[in-house]
Parts: C-alpha cells; structure tokens; sequence
C-alpha cells in the first residue's frame, strides 16, 4: 500500500467508528430510557420519542439539559402529576453519564487521528492550518515532507509501523516549533484554536494515532491486534453491539452513583435552575429572607399548595444527598402551572427542615 492509500482507508475508517459510535450509544440510552421512563409510572412512548430523548440526554452543555428538560415537561401524562419532573430531567442525566463518556472517547479519538491525517493534506489542510506560523520555506519543506508520506510504499509491518511513526514526528516538529513555543499561553491540553498541538498532548495524541492506525489496519501487514492492546473505546463499542444492556437495578445503582460526583452535582443545579424558566416564572412572589445571617431567596406562584410544597421538600433532600456543603443549594420545582424555588448558602441538614416550615407559612 502507498501512504495515501493508507491514509484514505483511516479517514473512511475515523468516519464510520465516530457515526457508529454515535448510534450505539444513542440506541443504548433509548433503550434505557424507556425503561425508567415506564418505571417511574410515566406512561409509554413510542420508539421515536425514546431516541428523541436520548439524543437530547446526550448532548452536552447546557443546550442539550435545556432541550431534555423543555422535552420532558412537555411529554409527561397527566397520570404523572405527583412525578418530580427536575427530578426526572436529573435521573435521565445521570442515567446517560457512561454513554456520554463513550462519545466522549470517540470525538477525543477523533482529534488526535484528525490532526495527523490534516498534516497529510499537502495541498488543502495542511497550508490552511499552519502557513499562518510558517515562513514560505518553512511551508514548502513540511508539504514535501507531507507529500513523501503518500508516495511511499509500506509493505510490512515495519514499514507500517515507521511511516505510523514518521508521521507524527511532522505533526511533533510542527507544533514544537519557535512560533509554538512563543504562543505556548495559549495552548489548552489538547489541539489549539490555531490548529497547533501543546506539548502536553503531544504524547497522547500519539498514542491515540497509534492504537487507531494498529487496529484498523494492522492485520493487513500481519499485525496480531490483541484485546488488551486495544482503545478502551473498542471494547465499548463491542459491547453495544453485543447488545450489552443495564439492568433496572443496574441503572439505579449507577444513577446514584454518578449523582454523588461534584462534576454531576453542579450539572444537576444546572438542570433544577433551567427547569424554571417557563411561563409560570411571569407570575411569582419573591421572597427575601434570612437563616442564620445567609439570605434565603424563595419564589413561589400563586396557587401552592402542600402538596406541591411536599414534593418540593422531597426534591430538596434529594438534591442535599449530592450537594457538597458549601457554595449554594439551590432547588426548583415545577408542578403544572406553580413554581416553587429556594436558595441558600452553605446550608445544613437542620435548614431543610426551617424551609419547609418557611415555605408553608407562605402559601
């Protein structure tokens, strides 16, 4: 094989693992989610809105916990009104945790092989990226370079392994060159804005070409891939298609779990403030009172009654079990067209119990 064919197999191959990584986890989360969806007394759904589900539970950001929480308050049934629906947004968030991680692999994957096949673009990517850091010789002699790589012949597996090599090496030289090292401020741990590597991730990103270029494409030059050499990322996907799937006790284990992580916990504020902004936020009281010297800020709608002040409480301890200690607590709840919300600063378990009392002294 020459090294242009060689890199065309890897970008057919780079596309197709990202695109079925993308399908095995969003058919695995639909799955999931039908399965807590019918648990918690939700009513039933067709296939299409499961995956419309999963697909908004794994896109990150803020988006993406705005668009699951719009589509979730928006498709609970009438029979689900005693349902904490921030609650929900928060399970199904922590329910596709480990499926997000997998989309995390396969697009972190997918930059550091990127990276190496735009440096084997001598006439498009490579001078796009770089020329702006390049003196016109300097650029001319990375594009021969570039342009060596796809003409040579690889016929074993040391020429394969050598040209795997060679050509991180022109990647290395560029990102560590006089003009990397002077915008080094700039750099995050991974591929820079500008197109240049930190000398952080260099190692990784050779890694990752390795393991990727190996596994596609060693067997043809009698490569032995083992299990154990593989990407993690392999193995997961593996076991999607295999149609590896959680238990309902499994998933409630594994929701606990990801809702005890700091990172999680400020995700699931996030989510219970995002689930409040609605309509019903137009008409609210605002309350601005005191527990032991920290403000404790209150909105409610008209209309509360205790029993939406009950699974209000029930949503504020739920939401203690994960909250750290420190910074603020903050909870919402929403319930048809009323609107219950309260903060406070480093709050204790006894402060639960005084809100509570606060709250129904209001309605």
């Amino acid at each position: 094989m020459t090294g242009k064919q060689i890199k065309e197999r890897l970008e057919r191959d780079l596309g197709f693992e990202a695109n079925r990584a993308r399908l095995l986890t969003e058919a695995a989360a639909s799955i999931e989610i039908s399965t807590y969806w019918e648990r918690k007394g939700l009513g039933k759904l067709d296939e299409k809105t499961y995956s419309a589900l999963a697909k908004a539970a794994l896109v990150s950001g803020l988006a993406g916990r705005q668009k699951l929480s719009d589509m979730i308050y928006k498709l609970a049934t009438s029979d689900a009104k005693n349902i904490d629906l921030p609650e929900v947004v928060i399970e199904i968030s922590a329910l596709v945790l480990e499926h997000q991680k997998t989309l995390n692999l396969s697009r972190n994957r997918a930059s550091c092989v990127n990276a190496h096949l735009n440096i084997l673009e001598p006439d498009r990517s490579l001078p796009q990226v770089y020329s702006p850091f390049l003196s016109t010789d300097e650029l001319k002699k990375v594009v021969n370079r570039s342009n060596a790589f796809l003409k040579k012949d690889v016929s074993n597996a040391a020429d394969f392994y050598k040209w795997i090599k060679e050509t991180h090496d022109l990647l290395s030289d560029v990102s560590a060159g006089e003009i990397a090292e002077n915008d080094e401020e700039d750099f995050s741990d991974g591929i820079s804005k500008k197109g240049l590597i930190s000398r952080k991730a260099i190692t990784t990103y050779l890694k990752q070409w390795e393991l990727f270029a190996t596994e596609k494409l060693g067997p043809t030059f009698s490569i032995e891939i083992k299990e154990n050499h593989a990407s993690p990322l392999t193995g997961k996907l593996n076991n999607l298609e295999d149609g590896a799937s959680r238990t309902w006790t499994t998933m409630l284990g594994d929701i606990t779990e990801a809702r005890t992580s700091a990172v999680f916990q400020k995700r699931a504020t996030a989510v219970t403030n995002k689930g409040t902004s609605s309509a019903a936020l137009q008409n609210v009281d605002n309350y601005d009172l005191e527990i032991s010297g920290r403000p404790l800020k209150i909105q409610l709608t008209p209309g509360v009654s205790e029993d939406v002040i009950s699974q209000f409480v029930k949503a504020m301890k739920a939401q203690f079990l994960v909250y750290a200690g420190k910074g603020l607590l903050n909870v919402s709840l929403q319930s048809g067209n009323t609107v219950v919300t309260a903060s406070l600063s480093n709050a204790s378990k006894q402060d639960l119990k005084k809100i509570e009392e606060v709250l129904l002294q209001l309605i």
